[in-house]
């Protein structure tokens, strides 16, 4: 047994840890160079961490970390110490003062730990039984064990850091390393200025093959943009004027005048990366649950330790004590649990709450916004109705898109959009001349078209024939809009629009119902009929119709007040209570809103398709912590056991314990590997081609007063 002064060593090595031995040294440097010691100064200048520092602000995408609490050169010190001591107590006995004081200083933080929980926190922890086995390898005598101890402790505190890193480091990766210059347009010429040097404002030219390095609005130009480390969106996708563009994107083709609007931090990627970093602090209920039964482990397996000393020998009483199931799963959680979340982030699903993945599982109910989220912002033309047989419908449709096809609205695009489906070739006309509120008047072919809503007929004193106000009623009741058409100043016809159904929504709903979904509920301010109608296409559950922005939640909370987990899924801000108040909140509005969403998931490409994948992530990481807590548990059942029967001493127990750990270690960095989602071939620069230095027409938003506005919303 150690005698009183290996005790006062361990004691001196302790406190020699509460030094902090790296300010004194670049103290000693600085007193140094204040002598005349120039090589000194300059380290002092050149410090590792404060150049990592302005890396990491010059490129705006620095990745959020803990500070660590590990001194430099820690894991050598380890090893060396366990050398000192295993030496010392084979071969030379006269460095077991040395190898005291060695092991005191690198235990110190365990034993700070233990006595944290027993004194501060006034609970019975896991490191409690750490602390013990050191202590109880020192009291027998067990030196070399000792340090052994705390080597084995020293690489798992080092393993989860480093993989912490990684894993950071690998969401950082996902964006890429972001460029740290910019093209700046001064008086006509293009500038090379560093990006942190952009005001506000300032105009930007980005060319092919380029990326974005802030987030800004396009001004000149157009391009493809491959976004798909925001949004997951496997194929580029066609930016003009007004459109967004935002950092870390690439672009493949075309070149782009973009004036600035955020950088750095403040920048969407820079968000998204801090999100991901909160998400990362949860920790997933098995990790929890295996911490916690590691605590409440430590009392019996302490009485278990006891028995086998008086059973067996000390030795099997220090393999059952050093039996503890908490530390391999407090590596191996939080790997699988980054790997998760930087796997969704990379295919366009961000997690803002990583306790997301566990209550998926347990939802009862998915409730459904209608507009913007079964159904797309666009809508679609539905009818077109003859006034008489002097023009056909491809004449009228033929006219309607040739004078919106200056337009971006809704309804124009879904009008141009009809025309391209039929093969249209629009003709040449004249300028369009648009009268706000109201509709568009040009001369297509020689004759005098005219565009717009009923007032606006009435306003330019065109008679409405009886065909077309029976139309205009039926299209009402059905909760569609319209849009009527003059030709020479006489009705020619009305094309009817509806609201346009995602291809993937029957799909996703016939999919959570497979999962164990027990209701899905469409939610709609729109009237009852088309309300109705869309619910029974899609095989929702039941629907509620005229319901107003702020009454969303209401039906929230009243489903929850049926003991229902609930699940929100709308488009973004126009529902940021009903999203608050669910169990879980999907928006589906995309990267541009991220800062301000509530949600605690959000599709970056607003595609409903990444609900099967969010449930693939989630199955699998509960799958991998399941297989990490087994790897632990069971091995360390195993040497409490042996232990008793006196098959297992402490030399196995440390085998045993530290190698599954690892094994667990190892089996959570295998989630990088898994839940990728299938791409789609990519479109390459070489298939595409845009004019770079194309004129651009300004994009007008026409607001017809019938057609442009959502239908009357009552109560439910």
């Amino acid at each position: 047994m150690i005698h009183l002064a290996g005790i006062l060593l361990v004691g001196a090595g302790v406190a020699a840890s509460r030094v902090d031995w790296k300010k004194v040294a670049k103290d000693t440097r600085s007193y140094l160079s204040v002598a005349g010691d120039k090589s000194a100064q300059a380290y002092v200048e050149n410090d590792e961490q404060e150049v990592a520092l302005k890396q990491a602000e010059d490129t705006g995408l620095s990745v959020i970390e803990e500070e660590s609490n590990r001194k430099p050169y820690q894991f050598a010190v380890t090893s060396g110490v366990m050398g000192t001591a295993i030496a010392s107590q084979l071969f030379f006995p006269a460095l077991a003062p040395v190898s005291l004081l060695l092991i005191g200083y690198t235990a110190a933080e365990i034993f700070r730990e233990a006595g944290d929980a027993i004194f501060k926190e006034k609970q019975v922890k896991v490191d409690i039984l750490d602390a013990t086995v050191i202590s109880l390898c020192l009291v027998f005598g067990q030196i070399g064990a000792a340090a052994f101890m705390v080597w084995v402790l020293d690489i798992a505190d080092l393993l989860l850091e480093k993989t912490r890193r990684q894993s950071r480091q690998y969401l950082a990766d996902i964006f890429g390393e972001q460029a740290r210059f910019a093209w700046l347009l001064v008086d006509g010429q293009e500038v090379q200025t560093p990006v942190e040097e952009l005001n506000k404002g300032d105009i930007i030219i980005v060319n092919t093959g380029e990326q974005v390095p802030i987030d800004g609005e396009i001004v000149y130009g157009e391009a493809m943009i491959d976004q798909h480390s925001l949004t997951g969106e496997s194929a580029p996708v066609e930016k003009h004027l007004g459109d967004e563009a935002l950092a870390t994107t690439v672009l493949v083709g075309g070149k782009i005048h973009v004036k600035v609007d955020k950088t750095g931090n403040d920048t969407v990627a820079s968000k998204v990366l801090e999100i991901i970093n909160d998400a990362a602090t949860y920790k997933v209920d098995l990790q929890s649950m295996g911490e916690d039964i590691a605590d409440r482990m430590v009392l019996p397996t302490l009485g278990l330790g006891a028995l086998g000393y008086a059973v067996t020998s000390p030795s099997a009483m220090l393999a059952i004590i050093n039996a503890d199931y908490g530390t391999g799963i407090r590596v191996a959680a939080p790997i699988a649990l980054l790997a998760a979340l930087g796997k969704s982030a990379k295919n366009g699903v961000l997690v803002k709450d990583s306790r997301v993945f566990e209550n998926l599982n347990h939802i009862d109910a998915v409730l459904f916004d209608k507009t913007g989220t079964l159904t797309h912002d666009v809508p679609k033309v539905a009818n077109i109705v003859l006034t008489d047989n002097k023009y056909s419908e491809d004449k009228i449709l033929l006219y309607t898109a040739t004078a919106e096809q200056k337009f971006s609205h809704p309804i124009a695009n879904a009008i141009l959009q009809e025309a391209e489906n039929r093969g249209m070739t629009l003709p040449a006309h004249d300028d369009s001349k648009y009268h706000v509120g109201f509709g568009i008047e040009v001369m297509v072919q020689g004759d005098l078209v005219k565009v717009g809503s009923g007032r606006y007929m009435e306003r330019e004193e065109i008679e409405l024939p009886e065909v077309i106000e029976a139309a205009l009623q039926d299209t009402r009741d059905r909760g569609h809009s319209a849009i009527l058409i003059a030709i020479n100043n006489k009705i020619a016809g009305l094309i009817e629009l509806q609201s346009s159904v995602r291809d993937e929504a029957r799909e996703i709903i016939e999919s959570l119902h497979q999962r164990g979904v027990k209701e899905i509920i469409l939610i709609s301010g729109d009237h009852e009929a088309p309300t109705r109608e869309l619910a029974g296409e899609l095989g929702v559950d039941r629907y509620f119709a005229g319901v107003l922005p702020h009454e969303k939640a209401d039906h929230v909370k009243a489903l929850q007040e049926e003991g229902k987990k609930v699940m929100m899924v709308g488009d973004g801000i126009n529902d940021s209570a009903a999203l608050s108040f669910a169990d879980i909140g999907v928006s589906l509005h995309g990267a541009s809103t991220i800062a301000v969403d509530v949600a605690d998931v959000i599709f970056m490409d607003g595609h409903l398709q990444k609900f099967d994948y969010l449930f693939e992530v989630a199955d699998t990481l509960q799958e991998n912590v399941q297989r990490s807590f087994y790897l632990i548990a069971i091995p360390n059942t195993f040497c409490i056991l042996g232990g008793l029967l006196g098959y297992f001493g402490l030399a196995s127990s440390l085998v045993l314990n530290n190698g599954f750990n690892l094994v667990a270690a190892i089996n959570g960095s295998m989630l990088y590997a898994e839940t990728d989602m299938p791409q789609e071939k990519d479109v390459t620069a070489e298939t595409i081609e845009i004019k770079e230095d194309s004129s651009q027409d300004v994009k007008t938003e026409a607001t017809s007063e019938n057609t442009q506005q959502e239908p009357e919303k009552i109560a439910a």
